[in-house]
């Protein structure tokens, strides 16, 4: 779900537009994939049955899809969340977080 948390500050320190290009994607992937959870409870089971294996399988097959709902831009939340946060970006004023609580 997300991939790499060092492999993002290091890019957010090299190119600041694609690492939070990335971010929106990440964070549109982890709603898909909650959304999809949820969804999935009120569905009856028929397909896949009770068990621990099923919930596992249930849980992967969610997150695939969410990710691919995310690379796609399918609900477009990657893209609300990226084009709020440019301004703040580009003035400097989203730095790091770590930074600002010291």
């Amino acid at each position: 779900m997300i991939n790499g948390i060092n492999e993002l500050y290091h890019l957010k320190q090299t190119n600041k537009d694609k690492a939070l290009e990335e971010v929106c994607k990440q964070f549109e992937s982890v709603f898909a994939h909650h959304l999809l959870k949820v969804m999935g409870e009120s569905v009856p089971e028929g397909l896949f049955e009770e068990g621990l294996a099923s919930g596992i399988y249930k849980d992967m097959l969610y997150q695939s899809v969410a990710t691919s709902i995310a690379e796609s831009g399918a609900l477009g939340i990657g893209d609300m969340l990226k084009h709020s946060m440019q301004p703040l970006v580009e003035s400097g004023e989203a730095s790091d977080p770590l930074k600002q609580n010291r």
